[in-house]
């Protein structure tokens, strides 16, 4: 038995470095170009498993260059795939990030099937400790009304369903706390980062935020803050738990790794803090890197970020 199962957005993430843009009809010599595996379900299902967790992502991915891509990466890192289908005739999504001389990166995204996603009822009622939704927003065959169904379907078969969260202020704001409101009461953990904290509850201050979630019935928040760590609240608890300094070099991916470590704590019964604790060193390690699972690829850094977080590989 997975010890978690994950729903998500699975892409492939194509880098282009930083450049000059080519006059019309000329060409601008760049370094590499990179493709990745990426999306939210799928960075947290592999960060998840090299954390030596069992995990299995559900979904569906186009049978082409793409999809295929991803299916081997994911069932190289032991990821359980066998109820993520591949397919035929399907294109896979894809997003190109621009890097900037800047720092700051852009994105144009093909949603391909995730424009269609859906996960078969027999597999939300296989057994396992979590359900993740991994920013099921990004999902446009499921959200909200889909992810609500998924949600509740999963806590009926005894899992704690948690949510990892995505709202673009550019939205409709009471658009995004009602149709998020919807899936709370079938949230036992949640995942914001601060500005999406604020648009999913309408309120401002974090503790406010998180009395929010909890008189909807949410357990566990905990609101991811980057550079500043998490904070994280729980049975009357309110803990700011501090961030792992280190040097950034890309934060795609960062919140998919925090999440990765926070649930490994947690499915080895682990405290809510400590968990968070190995959620800072996750998304530490993550930043240090570009790419969203480059930090974690060798084993020996993702054991001195156990190291750092004070518990064992």
């Amino acid at each position: 038995m997975s010890r978690v199962h994950v729903v998500g957005n699975s892409c492939v993430d194509i880098y282009v470095p930083p450049h000059e843009a080519p006059p019309p009809g000329g060409i601008t010599a760049i370094p590499p170009i990179e493709a990745q595996v990426g999306g939210n379900g799928a960075n947290t299902a592999v960060a998840l498993g090299r954390l030596g967790v069992r995990v299995a992502l559900f979904g569906l991915i186009g049978d082409d260059l793409f999809g295929r891509f991803v299916h081997e990466t994911l069932e190289r890192e032991g990821v359980d795939v066998t109820r993520f289908k591949l397919v035929e005739g399907k294109r896979s999504p894809v997003t190109l990030v621009q890097n900037h001389a800047n720092g700051e990166r852009s994105f144009v995204h093909h949603f391909g099937t995730n424009a269609e996603f859906s996960v078969p009822d027999a597999a939300l009622r296989a057994p396992c400790a979590v359900f993740h939704l991994a920013a099921p927003e990004l999902l446009p065959g499921i959200w909200p009304g889909g992810a609500i169904e998924m949600a509740r379907r999963a806590k009926e078969a005894g899992a704690v369903v948690s949510l990892d969260t995505f709202a673009d202020p550019n939205d409709d704001r009471d658009a995004i706390v009602r149709d998020h409101r919807a899936i709370l009461s079938t949230v036992d953990m949640i995942f914001p980062n601060e500005e999406e904290a604020v648009l999913v509850s309408g309120r401002r201050e974090s503790r406010s935020v998180a009395n929010y979630f909890h008189q909807l019935g949410v357990k566990l928040v905990v609101i991811k803050r980057g550079e500043h760590g998490a904070i994280v609240s729980w049975q009357g608890h309110f803990e700011v738990v501090p961030a792992f300094p280190t040097q950034s070099v890309d934060t795609c991916g960062a919140g998919d790794n925090f999440v990765a470590g926070f649930l490994s704590g947690y499915v080895r019964g682990v405290d809510p803090v400590t968990c968070a604790r190995i959620g800072c060193a996750m998304g530490s390690l993550c930043v240090a890197y570009r790419g969203a699972l480059t930090g974690s690829s060798e084993p020996h850094r993702v054991g001195r970020a156990l190291e750092l977080a004070g518990v064992e590989a």
